[in-house]
């Protein structure tokens, strides 16, 4: 199965509203969840609230790892009003270390304060990277979500 759409969290949409999340200028964050996570839980609002992020082994970091850039891209569409939030073409990589990456299923982005973005659903079930392979995760080229 193919990876989901990005879904935004309701407060991310009230936090870029008020300019608590800024796109284009803080500093996010893709961190990889567990089939038994509440990730999917579209009203949490804080990183902290998340459960089921997976163990940090394996050259993966509690958190996550730094989009490329780190700020994401927020440029302008093809029409007017109408701008999308985008990261690098090549994506964000995650490579098992040492050991492997257990028990993926999603991904999410949070800011540097922690606050959720969106998430997405990695595949319908969960997986394992081996060491020494890598986990690509390549948002489409219109980018991870577009605001109009």
């Amino acid at each position: 199965m193919a990876a989901t759409a990005w879904q935004i969290y309701n407060k991310a949409k009230l936090n870029l509203g008020n300019g608590t999340i800024k796109l284009g200028v803080d500093n996010f964050k893709m961190f990889l969840t567990r089939t038994t996570s509440n990730v999917s839980t579209l009203t949490l609002s804080t990183f902290a609230s998340v459960t089921g992020e997976i163990s940090a082994t394996g050259g993966y970091t509690a958190g996550g790892r730094a989009l490329v850039p780190a700020v994401g891209q927020w440029v302008v569409g093809s029409a007017a009003n109408k701008y999308k939030f985008t990261i690098s073409t090549v994506g964000l990589a995650f490579t098992a270390s040492g050991a492997s990456l257990t028990n993926i299923r999603n991904a999410a982005i949070q800011n540097a304060a922690g606050k959720l973005l969106c998430y997405c659903q990695l595949s319908s079930a969960q997986f394992t990277v081996a060491s020494p392979n890598t986990l690509t995760v390549l948002p489409a080229g219109a980018g991870i979500f577009t605001l109009t």
